[in-house]
C-alpha cells in the first residue's frame, strides 16, 4: 500500500499498487555532502566513537581525544574533494592526536592531526615510508594529489 493516495480515498484497504501513482521526486532526500562522498560520513561516525571512547592507558599515553583536534580533523576531512575513495580507517595516537588511513592494495595514504593543529601526511609503499609533509591549514592540495594517485584518478 502507498501513502501518496489522496485524501479523499477513504476505503484505504481495498487501494492497490496497480491502482497508485508514485511521486518520481522524493520528498525526503539525501544530504548532498554525504551523497557526493560516501566515505564521508562513515569517517565522520568513526571521528565521534574515537572521541567516546578516549582513554589514559598507563604507561603508553594519553589517548583522549580534545574537541580542537576533533575539529581539526573534521576540517581536514571535508577538503578532500574525491567522491571515490575506500572507507578510511582513522585511530587516536598518543597525546591526542588522530591518524585517518586510507588504503588501497599495497598503498597507504596517513594524514596525522595533532593536537597543537599540525597536519602530517605521509605516503607508504609495501609499508615503507616514500613521502612525508608537513601540511599547513590551507595546503591540502598534497594530500588530494597522495589520494587521487591511492585510487587511480
Amino acid at each position: 500500500m502507498s501513502l501518496n493516495c489522496r485524501e479523499s480515498d477513504t476505503c484505504l484497504d481495498q487501494t492497490t499498487a496497480a491502482g497508485q501513482t508514485f511521486i518520481d521526486d522524493p520528498v525526503l532526500q539525501q544530504p548532498s555532502l554525504v551523497d557526493k562522498r560516501p566515505w564521508l560520513a562513515y569517517a565522520f561516525m568513526e571521528l565521534l566513537q574515537l572521541q567516546r571512547v578516549g582513554r589514559i592507558e598507563p604507561g603508553i599515553g594519553d589517548f583522549r581525544v580534545t574537541d580542537d583536534t576533533l575539529k581539526s580533523a573534521g576540517r581536514v576531512l571535508c577538503s578532500i574533494r574525491h567522491r571515490y575513495l575506500p572507507n578510511p580507517s582513522l585511530s587516536t595516537l598518543s597525546g591526542g592526536g588522530i591518524q585517518i588511513t586510507w588504503t588501497n592494495g599495497k598503498n597507504a595514504v596517513e594524514v596525522s592531526v595533532l593536537p597543537d593543529q599540525s597536519v602530517a601526511l605521509a605516503h607508504l609503499v609495501n609499508d615503507a615510508l616514500t613521502k612525508a609533509v608537513e601540511l599547513g591549514p590551507a595546503h591540502y592540495d598534497q594530500m588530494n594529489q597522495c589520494l587521487r594517485d591511492l585510487v587511480g584518478l
